[in-house]
Parts: C-alpha cells; sequence; structure tokens
C-alpha cells in the first residue's frame, strides 16, 4: 500500500504536515497479493478512533467503510478525503486499515491467514507542538505476561497462560446477545515496550470494559501481555468477522520509529457464528 497526494505525487515520508485548508486529500493504492480474487474494505482511523471519510465515487456523502473488489496481483487506486477541521492541533495518528472481509466465500476461511490485510501508518501535524495529547495513561496491571512466545496479536479462547498454543478453531459459535470471552495476547517486538490494541466487529470498532475505544499498555522489551476480556454476540444470526490490531511505540512519530521494527502488519482474525 502507497500513498499519493492531490499533485499525484508519491507520499515517501511518514510525518505529514497538513496546509490549512480543512481537509486532506490523498490516494490510497493498493495491490492483491493475495493467491485469489478478493473482497475487501478499507477503513481509517485517526488516533485509534474510526473516523468517516469521503470517497470520489460519491464526494457529497461520508463513509465510515469502503468495500471494492480486487482480482489476483491486480491494483486498486482510492481517492479519498479527511475533514480536518475539527481535527485538534499537535500530531495525530493516522491508520489506513485495508482487510479481506467477509464477503468472500465461506469455503476460503481455511486459506485466510492470521494475517489478513494491512495498515498503513502515518504521524499527521496540523498546527502547534511536535507531540500527541494522550487523553490517559499505559495500563500496567490488567493483565499477565504472556508464557507462549507473541510477536503481533493473536485472539482465541486459550485462557490458560501455557508455553505453547493448542489448536484452537478459528470460528466461534454463540447464541445472540451471548457474553464471549477472549484471550488477547499482544506485543513482543524488539525494543518495544508499549503497545496500543484495537478491535473491530465487521464495520464497527469494539470497545474495552473500561468503555475505551482500545487498550494502551506497556510491557517489558520483547514480551507480550494477555488479558482476558468479554464482548457480547450480536443480536441477529449471522456471520461475524472479528479483527485485532497492535500498534507498537503508538504515540512516537514516524521519524522517532525509523530503523525500529513496526508492528503495522500485525493482525489477527477470528469467525463468530451466531445461531
Amino acid at each position: 500500500m502507497k500513498l499519493t497526494d492531490a499533485r499525484g505525487e508519491k507520499v515517501s515520508r511518514f510525518f505529514l504536515e497538513l496546509d490549512h485548508g480543512n481537509e486532506m486529500n490523498y490516494t490510497i493504492h493498493f495491490t492483491n497479493e493475495s493467491r485469489q480474487d478478493e473482497n475487501f474494505s478499507l477503513y481509517l482511523f485517526m488516533d485509534y478512533i474510526k473516523i468517516p471519510f469521503y470517497v470520489d465515487s460519491d464526494p457529497h456523502t461520508s463513509v465510515n467503510e469502503y468495500k471494492f473488489s480486487a482480482a489476483k496481483d491486480a491494483s486498486v487506486s482510492i481517492p479519498v478525503r479527511i475533514p480536518t477541521d475539527s481535527l485538534p492541533p499537535d500530531l495525530h495518528a493516522l491508520a489506513i486499515s485495508i482487510v479481506a472481509n467477509k464477503n468472500n466465500p465461506w469455503d476460503r476461511q481455511d486459506k485466510i491467514k492470521d494475517y489478513f490485510g494491512i495498515v498503513g501508518r502515518y504521524t499527521i501535524k496540523k498546527s502547534g507542538k511536535n507531540e500527541f495529547t494522550k487523553t490517559n495513561i499505559p495500563d500496567r496491571s490488567s493483565y499477565a505476561i504472556s508464557n507462549s512466545p507473541v510477536r503481533g496479536i493473536m485472539l482465541n479462547q486459550q485462557f490458560e497462560n501455557e508455553d505453547k498454543f493448542g489448536t484452537l478453531p478459528k470460528v466461534i459459535q454463540a447464541k445472540p446477545n451471548e457474553k464471549i470471552k477472549l484471550a488477547i495476547r499482544a506485543g513482543g517486538f524488539e525494543k518495544a515496550t508499549d503497545y496500543l490494541v484495537w478491535l473491530m466487529m465487521d464495520d464497527q470498532q469494539l470497545p474495552f470494559p473500561d468503555g475505551k475505544p482500545y487498550w494502551w499498555f506497556e510491557t517489558p522489551p520483547e514480551k507480550a501481555a494477555l488479558r482476558e476480556i468479554e464482548i457480547n454476540a450480536p443480536d441477529k444470526p449471522g456471520r461475524y468477522e472479528v479483527y485485532g490490531y497492535v500498534m507498537n511505540s503508538p504515540w512516537d512519530t514516524m521519524t522517532e520509529l525509523s530503523g525500529k521494527e513496526i508492528g503495522n502488519r500485525s493482525s489477527h482474525k477470528i469467525t463468530l457464528l451466531v445461531e
């Protein structure tokens, strides 16, 4: 995935200073590198919270999700506009997520790997200081250090803190409105000591038990956290996809992260079947 600006020039930096206009105009270029034709969804996040945006196919109506199809090895260009008039000054984290969505046939599930999409990360500066405005402090207490090796993120129902993983199903069956327990293991990157995890169910961002839209936490270097949470199954029967993302050093600028390992491709998906 790459970006070009309003002039059609390739964006080569991950630190973007905005002009004095009221919106960002970029084109997202994506190549389907999977082994088959796929259906995809595009989501945008500002400071790790999902935001609406505009695409050229309907420039007057904002969307929370943009669905598109791409043949194997084909490239797709998506011009997007992001309003910035209400964006506070200082720095912001922009994440661009493209995932293989649930419109793909059910019999392909075994072919969809844990890494099912891609996330591009950029630091945005509107004005003001070269620092992020944080609204909370990192969690240091609601989790255990994972005994099993994790480098990225994993969602499953293995709640025991063992040294290795068993064979776990990719599909969780549930009743409407049932509370579902999930184990989140995240972290493990070299030189990283803080991480941010956010969850999606289809096109909706899931809040964590404390009501926050994401989980920001600290761990010892190269260690992963293990946390158990509960989510609610939807009230309507059907197939739902639960996506988990992790980003290391989430409030460092991309300039500060130069030369370090970045977890942009760290994602994991499980399927929820409500019957």
